[in-house]
């Protein structure tokens, strides 16, 4: 909202009185109407707000001042004033009207005043003469009527002021590709669902027009609606609306047309492919639960245009019967209005997505000419959920319905979808509520194994592959063929889809695809590649599928915003330039994950094993049942009823931290990780996927999940370079390395030395690592206090820093970071701590101290992040200064960490 039209906004809810609040009101209609002579006051006969030749605005304090200032407003016509329309703004109340559309009986009442008296003596005079008749008619005759009990809706109702201002010469207001989604918000008042609102718009729009009418309900049937257009001759789907809100309804419609022009390519079909911006628009719920990311109208026909040229199947009809089981908004199946897709089938589960569909299709002469089969029929009020039946059930049902229209599946089936990319792991009840809870069937949970069966995109391609077995056993000879947008995390594939994809392989060969950049074309958070894959059913044993993706990430949805009605040839000139000298990208290359160069762990026992990470949480065990408290974090600590899974022990020996750094009691393992005292171990939170990489903290002590441990110099090389990758390529990596985890760059590379030292540099000036005190008795009795100093303290003799790393750095610019760093430390001893603790030093609120009754304090060791917390609390300038030029080579050091790591590793390539 801007900033003119959010000074209405304060006028109208603002009890101040009218010469307080004017100057709220002027900046709107001096903006609005810019092109016109503003007047005001003296320079319009003592009118608030005069735009010459086109309105007249009059402001009072009370809104019960309403009706005098309509009349007021009027009687300026009588001072030698020219306008088309009057506005009245009080508080709570806003009145637009049309002079055309002033009831009789008001009018009657203006011409008989005397034009000789001050316009607000006049309006006084005539309100009082309006009963409440009038008064009800005069409000019912406005253009534009704010409504105070719809305070929920106030930004969409002043949205809809200003469109009726800026329209106040036209006898109706235009819907048009700027403010559909505004004037979609404007009708959910007259629904309890938004999506009532959203399908109730869809219905009507295809007749929309500047002849619309709303036609009285039938006395049979009081609460159905419908929309006559085109003239009359033509009428649009019956919906259900209360009888209440029929007026006001059929007010605002008749007040309104779309606005469409072929030849701009703003169509019916243009508001329709843009269905799922009203869902995200007005219903983001239902879109989150629903895994709903529909897909952009211009990415559809690029993907259709890549099949025909990039592909070669330039006449998909003529071979296949393309279908696609999760319509969605219908973008997809119905792009290409040529003789690409001839008769499709579209399915999709939730029956109000069904209805747009149809809608769409049906009112969309090409797609009528060239046919397609709905499943379910709209009027059984019904989806079909594809994930939920075996295939051989799902196949017959498609079966039946094409039966009943005369039509068989005869040839091979062609998939084209782009699937819910829904994560199962959400809660049921929100999937329920929202009508987006999918019944999987058992039979693909066992086809996909593990981790791949909870992201629903997956279930969809175990299905299809189902189906194209059946093809081939009802004896169509030709091989099915799956076209399909997805998200690149099967196609790497990372852990949780590799058993999936050793099963997919044996049937499916890879034939070619691109990716994209996620927010340019879908209503999504997040930045991340989704890919259009295309593959043909083949089965083979030894199928090895090395999928290469054409790396589309640069092209912008405003790239494919083209006249897609232009000839073959034409398209082809203009794509191709688009595309060419793109890179391809190799997902299938060989990347070694790095925590698999993770040094193996050693026991008393002489055994070893592969390193595991560590978690802090655990299962309740069998004695602690009945025990109020069973975790580790201090007493206070209200983690102890907010969270379900304990995590560490109360007694324990040994102190983690959480991702905020309260210490929590735990026990140490019997592994080398805790072979050596604490402070000669640097804990980590280390992510695996690149894309969480932001997430990953080095601590004193273990994290509370995904732990794992620098004990000795190969471990350190390890877990720091971990770390240090996926902080320095943070927002710096190429899209398609999104859902990779972090791989191994060559650890036999000349310049690994140089590149380990800046590692561990950055690591003494990025970590969260601190000096704290677990006291006794907390948080149950008899457990023992614990210290917890400083592992990466350059100072401190005995941490981990100065007994296995201090040797390591070699290189000149990690050197003089961590120069500078041992020289604060120094100056930190000498100026402040002396040697000794400062007690309650203003670090009390920190989580590492607020839980516990002792005073809170700093050390000659401290944690950098204590020492600077200490300057920022304390106003210490001087030590402020000193890591303001840590921060700087910080700096240096991680760019020159990923330059090494690009240009000299090449990582990338």
């Amino acid at each position: 909202m801007n900033k003119e039209l959010i000074g209405i906004k304060d006028y109208i809810t603002s009890p101040n009185s009218e010469k307080a609040n004017d100057y709220l009101i002027f900046p709107f209609f001096k903006k609005l109407f810019s092109q016109n002579k503003f007047k005001k006051e003296s320079e319009a006969v003592g009118a608030d707000i005069f735009i010459e030749g086109r309105l007249l605005v009059e402001l009072k304090t009370e809104n019960a001042d309403w009706l005098a200032g309509f009349y007021q407003a009027m009687h300026y016509q009588k001072k030698g004033l020219s306008y088309s329309g009057i506005c009245v703004i009080s508080h709570n109340f806003i009145g637009l009207w049309h002079l055309n559309k002033i009831p009789i009986d008001a009018l009657n009442l203006i011409n008989n005043s005397d034009p000789s008296l001050a316009p607000n003596d006049v309006g006084r005079k005539n309100a009082n003469k309006t009963n409440k008749a009038l008064e009800k008619q005069i409000l019912d005759s406005s253009r534009f009527l704010y409504d105070p009990g719809k305070i929920l809706y106030l930004d969409t109702q002043l949205f809809e002021f200003e469109d009726c201002l800026k329209n106040i010469d036209q006898i109706r207001n235009q819907i048009n590709p700027d403010n559909f989604l505004r004037k979609i918000g404007t009708l959910k008042p007259f629904f309890l669902n938004p999506l009532d609102a959203i399908h109730c718009f869809y219905t009507i729009l295809p007749f929309w027009d500047s002849t619309s009418k709303v036609p009285e309900a039938r006395k049979s049937t009081p609460s159905v609606l419908w929309l006559n257009g085109k003239n009359g001759s033509r009428s649009s789907e019956e919906f259900v609306l209360e009888s209440k809100f029929h007026h006001e309804f059929r007010e605002f419609v008749e007040n309104h047309y779309v606005f469409t022009n072929d030849e701009a390519g703003i169509t019916t079909d243009y508001y329709f492919s843009r269905f799922d911006e009203a869902l995200a628009e007005h219903n983001p719920e239902y879109v989150k639960q629903h895994g709903i990311f529909f897909t952009d109208i211009n990415l559809s026909r690029f993907a259709l245009w890549f099949i025909r040229e990039k592909f070669g199947e330039k006449k998909l009809s003529d071979k296949y019967i393309v279908f696609d089981p999760a319509g969605g908004s219908g973008n997809l199946i119905s792009s290409w209005r040529r003789n690409h897709i001839k008769f499709k089938i579209v399915s999709e589960l939730n029956p109000d997505l069904l209805k747009t569909i149809e809608l769409r299709l049906k009112n969309d002469p090409i797609q009528v000419e060239q046919g397609y089969c709905i499943i379910p029929k709209t009027h059984e009020n019904k989806g079909l959920n594809f994930i939920d039946k075996p295939a051989l059930e799902y196949y017959s049902i498609i079966e039946e319905y094409l039966k009943k229209e005369g039509k068989y599946i005869d040839k091979p089936l062609a998939f084209l979808l782009n699937p819910p990319y829904k994560n199962t792991r959400e809660e049921e009840s929100f999937r329920t509520n929202t009508n987006s809870n999918y019944t999987i069937y058992q039979g693909l949970l066992d086809t996909i194994k593990l981790d791949a069966g909870k992201e629903r995109y997956v279930l969809f391609i175990a299905q299809i592959l189902e189906l194209c077995k059946i093809q081939k056993e009802k004896g169509i000879s030709d091989e099915p063929i799956l076209f399909i947008f997805t998200p690149t995390s099967w196609l790497i594939p990372r852990v949780g889809f590799k058993v999936f994809r050793e099963i997919f392989d044996k049937y499916f060969k890879f034939q070619i695809g691109f990716f994209v950049k996620s927010n340019e074309f879908f209503e999504v958070d997040g930045t991340w590649p989704i890919s259009f894959t295309i593959w043909k059913y083949r089965e083979n044993k030894n199928n090895v599928n090395h999928v290469v993706l054409y790396d589309y990430s640069e092209i912008k949805r405003a790239d494919l915003s083209i006249n897609w009605e232009a000839e073959f040839e034409t398209l082809k000139k203009i794509l191709s330039k688009l595309v060419k000298g793109k890179k391809k990208i190799d997902l299938s290359k060989t990347r070694i994950e790095l925590r698999e160069k993770l040094p193996t762990l050693s026991f008393p026992s002489k055994e070893t094993e592969k390193y595991k990470m560590q978690n802090l949480y655990r299962s309740v065990r069998k004695e602690e049942k009945n025990e109020k408290i069973i975790s580790g974090w201090p007493k206070l600590d209200d983690r102890h009823e907010r969270i379900k899974a304990p995590h560490g022990f109360v007694d324990g020996t040994y102190v983690g931290f959480m991702d905020d750094g309260t210490p929590v009691r735990t026990y140490p393992a019997n592994d080398s990780r805790y072979n050596v005292k604490q402070i000669e171990t640097v804990w980590f939170r280390l992510d695996t996927a690149i894309k969480d990489s932001n997430k990953m903290k080095a601590f004193s002590g273990p994290p509370d999940n995904r732990g794992y441990c620098a004990y000795d110099l190969k471990s350190a090389q390890i877990t720091f370079l971990w770390f240090t990758i996926g902080k320095v390529i943070l927002n710096s990596y190429p899209l398609w390395a999104n859902q990779m985890e972090i791989w191994s760059p060559n650890l036999e590379h000349k310049e690994i030395n140089s590149l380990y030292s800046l590692c561990f540099a950055y690591l003494l000036s990025d970590n969260r690592c601190v000096v704290t005190k677990f006291e006794k008795d907390n948080p149950v009795q008899g457990a023992p206090e614990i210290f917890v100093d400083n592992p990466m303290c350059p100072t401190n003799p005995d941490s981990f820093w100065s007994k296995v790393l201090e040797t390591q750095v070699k290189d000149k610019l990690a050197k003089n970071l961590v120069n500078e760093i041992k020289s604060l430390y120094t100056y930190w001893n000498v100026e402040y701590c002396k040697g000794q603790l400062i007690e309650n030093c203003g670090l009390k609120d920190e989580p590492y101290f607020k839980y516990f009754d002792y005073p809170d304090f700093v050390t000659p060791y401290s944690g950098l992040i204590q020492i600077k917390k200490y300057a920022e609390v304390n106003g210490k300038v001087d030590l402020v200064e000193k890591l303001e030029r840590i921060k700087e080579l910080t700096k240096q050091v991680k760019e020159r960490i990923y330059n090494l790591l690009v240009n000299e590793f090449g990582y990338f390539e």
